[in-house]
C-alpha cells in the first residue's frame, strides 16, 4: 500500500472514529435530559440486580454537582477569554467538556423539578429486564404446586434456604426470614414473594403465583412490571 493511500485510510478511520464518538456522546448527553445521570446508573445496576448504585450514588451525586456548579463557570469564562488562541481541536474539546457539565446541571434541575423518573423507578425498569431473562416462572410455579396449602394459612410464611428450589436460590434474594415468603393470594392459591433492598433505598421484588393472579393495587407499590400471567416485579418503599 502506498504512503498516500495509507494516509487516506488513516484519515478515514480517524474521521469515522470521531463521528461515531460524537454520535455516542450526543446520545449519552441527550439521555440525561430524559432519565438523568443517576437514573442511567440505577438502570444499569438494575440490569444486574446490584446494590452498587445505592452505595456510590451519594458520593457521585455530590462530586458531579460540585464539579458542574464550580467548574462550569470557570470553563465558560476561560473559553471566552482564550477562544481566539485555541486550535480547532481544542475548541471542540472545550465545547464537549462544557456540554457535559451543562447537561449535568440541567439534568439535576429537571430531576429536582420532578420532570424525570425517580432513580428507584429506573432501577425497577432495569430489574424487570433482569428478571425477564433470569426468572424461570414455570419452574417456580411447578414448585408451588408441590406445597401443602394448609401450611401457609397465616399470611407470609418465611421459607428457609434449604426449602427453596434452585429456581429461587440462584436469584440470591434477601436473607432469611424476609427474602422468600410463601402466602395465599386473594383466591386462596399459593404464591411466593422474593424480596431485595431495604432501609432508605427502598425495596423491590418478584411475585409468582397462579396464572389468574392479579397484580397489586397501585397504592401498595410505586410501580410494577408484568413478567407474564400471574408474575411480576415491583418496586417501592
Amino acid at each position: 500500500m502506498s504512503e498516500n493511500r495509507r494516509r487516506k485510510v488513516g484519515i478515514t478511520r480517524a474521521m469515522l472514529l470521531r463521528v461515531v464518538g460524537m454520535i455516542l456522546f450526543s446520545a449519552f448527553v441527550a439521555s440525561w435530559f430524559i432519565w438523568g445521570p443517576l437514573g442511567l446508573i440505577c438502570y444499569m445496576c438494575g440490569l444486574f440486580n446490584s446494590l452498587m448504585a445505592f452505595a456510590f450514588i451519594p458520593l457521585l451525586f455530590g462530586l458531579l454537582l460540585l464539579g458542574a456548579v464550580a467548574v462550569l463557570p470557570v470553563e465558560v469564562i476561560g473559553a471566552i477569554l482564550r477562544w481566539h488562541r485555541l486550535s480547532a481541536s481544542d475548541r471542540l474539546t472545550k465545547c464537549c467538556f462544557m456540554g457535559i457539565l451543562a447537561a449535568l446541571v440541567t439534568s439535576f434541575a429537571l430531576g429536582f423539578a420532578g420532570m424525570q423518573p425517580l432513580p428507584i423507578a429506573m432501577f425497577g425498569r432495569g430489574f424487570a429486564r433482569y428478571a425477564a431473562v433470569r426468572v424461570d416462572v414455570p419452574a417456580i410455579r411447578t414448585w408451588l404446586s408441590t406445597l401443602d396449602p394448609n401450611e401457609y394459612v397465616n399470611g407470609g410464611v418465611p421459607l428457609p434456604p434449604e426449602k427453596q428450589p434452585p429456581a429461587i436460590t440462584r436469584l440470591n434474594p434477601k436473607r432469611y426470614p424476609l427474602g422468600v415468603q410463601v402466602s395465599r393470594d386473594d383466591t386462596g392459591r399459593l404464591m411466593v414473594r422474593l424480596l431485595w433492598g431495604g432501609g432508605m433505598i427502598g425495596h423491590w421484588g418478584i411475585e409468582v403465583g397462579d396464572e389468574s393472579m392479579k397484580p397489586p393495587p397501585a397504592s401498595e407499590t410505586d410501580g410494577y412490571r408484568v413478567l407474564g400471567p400471574g408474575a411480576w416485579v415491583w418496586y417501592g418503599n
